[in-house]
């Protein structure tokens, strides 16, 4: 599947891995299976998207440039880790 991104998404996508909150969040998904969060393409899956959006705003985050954003760049600090 062909997916388009602009650059303003990789850039919401950086600044989200800087993001305390968010790193806080991937450090919490550590050993969760890949498969419940991704597809076999290894784009987040929908659930997964919306689940962090959700934690992410309950702790308090007020960045997310799109609805993948933040799901994009926990899955990017767990493959750094």
């Amino acid at each position: 599947m062909a997916v388009i991104r602009s650059k303003e998404y990789d850039k919401a996508e950086l600044r989200l891995m800087k993001d305390p909150i968010v790193y806080a969040m991937s450090r919490g998904l550590a050993g969760v299976p890949r498969d419940q969060m991704c597809h076999d393409d290894g784009t987040p899956r929908f659930e997964f998207m919306m689940a962090a959006n959700n934690e992410y705003r309950s702790r308090g985050g007020e960045d997310g440039f799109a609805i993948g954003t933040v799901a994009h760049a926990l899955l990017r600090l767990l493959d750094q880790s």
